[in-house]
């Protein structure tokens, strides 16, 4: 009967685990491609001060992220119960929908970002930039993933 309840949810957390393979490897292809481009232009460390910055980034995302993965996994718990009224609904929805907002909002960011970043003609650094922007996303993408898929676990086997 419980693996009937959050059948929804593990099927979900079966399709991050297939984005998070997707993510790898663009990331890894992407990186190739930065390191024989930064390599070319003679400045082969700016491949890793960018990995480093991406990294940095990454540090002071990590608990915005998770607690927005926890967050939204509680939402997705609390959905399968069952004889919720329309007022539990309405807000379980009202959650939804935040959380989405935030997630749009993380991303319309990155692709903003990237959007404004001049020309790599007009400025030296733009590609610097763009990589580290580029880093810093997928591994946003990934850590949400990865959250959201601990988080489940873990709040799956509390609730069992």
């Amino acid at each position: 009967m419980v693996v009937a309840e959050f059948k929804k949810l593990k099927r979900q957390m079966l399709l991050y685990r297939v984005v998070q393979t997707i993510l790898v490897g663009l990331l890894v292809f992407l990186a190739m491609n930065y390191q024989g481009l930064f390599t070319l232009r003679g400045k082969p460390e700016h491949f890793i001060s960018s990995l480093v910055a991406a990294i940095v980034i990454q540090l002071l995302l990590i608990y915005p992220v998770y607690k927005l993965a926890w967050r939204d996994v509680g939402i997705e718990i609390e959905g399968t119960a069952t004889g919720l009224t329309s007022e539990q609904l309405t807000a379980l929805r009202r959650k939804r929908l935040i959380g989405d907002l935030w997630k749009f909002c993380g991303v319309a960011f990155f692709i903003v970002f990237v959007a404004l970043i001049p020309d790599a003609k007009k400025a030296a650094g733009a590609t610097w930039f763009l990589a580290t922007t580029i880093f810093s996303f997928l591994l946003t993408c990934l850590m949400y993933f990865q959250c959201f898929n601990f988080s489940a676990k873990k709040q799956l086997k509390e609730t069992k």
